[in-house]
């Protein structure tokens, strides 16, 4: 009998586990829309994005990830950089382009699309 309850903690830690690991999965495979999403309401620079990033969205990406995919998004177009000193220290701010709201929108949209499909009451609601 002892066992049993063991197993099932067990059972319930790997759960957890495994479940975490599909969030935090999931939410990396979002980051580029997320981050976007943030620079629409207002321009931030790449620290600003990493805080905001886990504190609105409770994603704890790492900077290794996030500058690599800011510089993309400026070869796409996506946002643009300034310098701006600030108390004698340089930092890129970045600010979404009319490209990148393009793609904010459609982003948007594709996710609004891939809910209803998910939900067979927002089909019949229509």
């Amino acid at each position: 009998m002892e066992a049993e309850p063991r197993e099932r903690m067990a059972r319930h830690i790997l759960l957890k586990t495994e479940l975490r690991k599909f969030q935090s999965e999931k939410m990396r495979n979002l980051l580029d829309y997320l981050i976007l999403r943030l620079l629409k309401d207002q321009p931030m620079h790449g620290y600003g994005i990493l805080s905001a990033v886990r504190d609105r969205y409770g994603y704890y990406a790492t900077s290794s990830v996030v500058y690599p995919l800011l510089s993309t998004f400026e070869g796409k177009k996506y946002v643009k950089s300034r310098l701006e000193v600030r108390d004698g220290k340089a930092r890129k701010v970045y600010s979404i382009t009319s490209e990148g709201r393009a793609i904010l929108d459609f982003e948007e949209a594709f996710l609004k699309h891939l809910m209803n499909l998910a939900d067979p009451k927002a089909r019949e609601r229509k």
